[in-house]
């Protein structure tokens, strides 16, 4: 799997499928940014977020796992010069990679719906072990559900699986609720918001364990 091939459309693709909904999804949450020292970002797109994130968070490190050596490349074209001592990149299959850094936060930005519910509960099983102890977890997604009142997201979500497959491979043909896995690994609900009621949702936990 790999967004290497969208990479130079990906944020024009966004903003015409869901204009500024999907950035407002990653930072409604946003005072909670600001509190932490170390964070993880699983899978970054083209630096968006990375940059709202430093420009908030002077003292933070950042580490991003994003296998698309293509997104990394814009990902380091938003960053300043002051702040590249600070932000990690790993250009690896988030399967691969490993550290022994603790983080107390990760973000999955409209991440899951790449994988299958056997990928996402092993994956989140083995990432959650990386966060510390009340370490926070922000997650955004769709909610892939059949609403006959509003099929329009539902089209829209069936429009970008069918683009993922043929352009980088994934497997999922459907968004996972996060909520299962996060339960199941020790991940306490505190916040949800739905940026769009019954379509795009963001949801804060905190490691309890």
């Amino acid at each position: 799997m790999s967004f290497d091939r969208i990479a130079p459309l990906y944020n024009i693709g966004e903003n015409v499928f869901f204009g500024n909904q999907l950035n407002l999804a990653r930072t409604v949450f946003i005072s909670e940014f600001a509190k932490c020292r170390s964070v993880l970002l699983l899978g970054e797109g083209r630096g968006r977020f990375l940059q709202e994130l430093l420009a908030i968070n002077r003292k933070c490190s950042v580490t991003i796992v994003d296998s698309s050596s293509s997104m990394v490349r814009y990902q380091k074209s938003k960053i300043s010069t002051s702040d590249f001592d600070r932000v990690y990149f790993n250009c690896v299959s988030i399967e691969s990679f490993s550290t022994n850094k603790k983080f107390d936060l990760i973000c999955s930005f409209f991440f899951w719906d790449c994988f299958t519910a056997r990928q996402i509960d092993k994956l989140v099983a083995s990432y959650s072990t990386l966060l510390l102890k009340n370490g926070l977890w922000i997650n955004s997604d769709f909610i892939d559900s059949v609403n006959f009142k509003n099929y329009i997201p539902f089209i829209k979500i069936r429009l970008l699986y069918l683009l993922f497959h043929l352009t980088t491979e994934i497997r999922a043909w459907r968004v996972e609720p996060f909520k299962k896995f996060a339960q199941e690994n020790s991940l306490r609900s505190l916040k949800f918001h739905e940026t769009n009621k019954n379509f795009i949702y963001t949801e804060l936990y905190q490691k309890i364990i």
